[in-house]
């Protein structure tokens, strides 16, 4: 929903197979029929600037403002995660997420459209001035998703980096987006930050979504003390057990280290700086 700029490895990245399409006509006609009668275009689609994930990613000006289309194929292996984000948009309270405008599903494609906010993602790395805005959405996005509104969430304890860990401690009922890093934290121009790309929710402790921005900043730039620091400023992660959270950081190394072998060989890179963040975490942990 904006121009991208670098950003830090993906935690939990998924692998995508099919071949990526990249313009407007390749979405079928009748599914391009349907959007633009809803949408009212005023002017023809362009590439969504800087995002090259799979499938067609467009803008479209209209009377309202601009709008951003998202559209895969429904037996693409990310179809789900689209489906699952309409789902959670829907019931997301205003100002969180950009506005969910269309959702469909026919003719083989699954599409999305949303209110487009001009902006760029967050910057993560140490001085950045988006850091302390950044910290202080985080330390507000729990409120009004408390109790969780999704009841469809799975539990936080379904989540592969805690499948092996002790569920005890991650007992509760907030929406957790689970995914935040800096290409889903959206700066806009009016200087509010929108978290994107709902497609990983799950229910649980609050201070979930801080645990999984912690390695985020070490990748960035930060010393995992710096890092803490930071995540201290988030009232949840300050409050929360401190054996959770070294729990959850340790779940988070071996689940890095368990799929490190099934990588490819070309993500080597990332797979080793993502090992190499939790493992700092978990050291930095291990004497607080």
């Amino acid at each position: 929903m904006t121009g991208r700029k670098p950003a830090v490895d993906d935690t939990s990245r998924s692998t995508e197979t099919t071949v990526t399409t990249s313009t407007w006509e390749d979405v079928p006609t009748v599914v391009r029929i349907r959007l633009e009668h809803d949408l009212k275009p005023i002017g023809p689609p362009s590439l969504a600037a800087g995002d090259f994930a799979p499938g067609v990613r467009v803008q479209f000006p209209t009377d309202d403002g601009t709008v951003f289309v998202k559209a895969i194929r429904s037996d693409s292996e990310l179809a789900a995660s689209y489906r699952t984000e309409a789902a959670v948009s829907k019931v997301l309270p205003a100002g969180i997420s950009p506005q969910l405008l269309i959702s469909l599903e026919r003719d083989g494609w699954v599409a999305l459209a949303f209110h487009f906010h001009a902006g760029r993602h967050a910057d993560l790395t140490p001085g950045s001035p988006d850091l302390q805005p950044v910290v202080d959405a985080i330390g507000r996005l729990h409120v009004p998703l408390t109790p969780n509104p999704f009841p469809s969430a799975p539990h936080i304890t379904s989540n592969p980096v805690l499948q092996e860990a002790d569920h005890k401690p991650f007992t509760s009922d907030t929406l957790l987006h689970c995914d935040l890093r800096a290409k889903n934290l959206v700066i806009a121009e009016d200087g509010q930050i929108r978290i994107i790309r709902w497609a990983r929710p799950h229910r649980g402790p609050a201070w979930i979504d801080t645990a999984f921005l912690i390695p985020q900043l070490i990748l960035a730039g930060h010393t995992a003390h710096e890092a803490e620091k930071w995540g201290d400023q988030v009232p949840a992660y300050q409050q929360a057990d401190k054996a959770a959270i070294n729990l959850f950081a340790a779940s988070l190394t071996n689940y890095w280290l368990n799929r490190a072998p099934h990588r490819p060989s070309s993500r080597a890179h990332s797979r080793d700086r993502n090992i190499d963040a939790a493992r700092a975490w978990v050291r930095h942990r291990s004497v607080i």
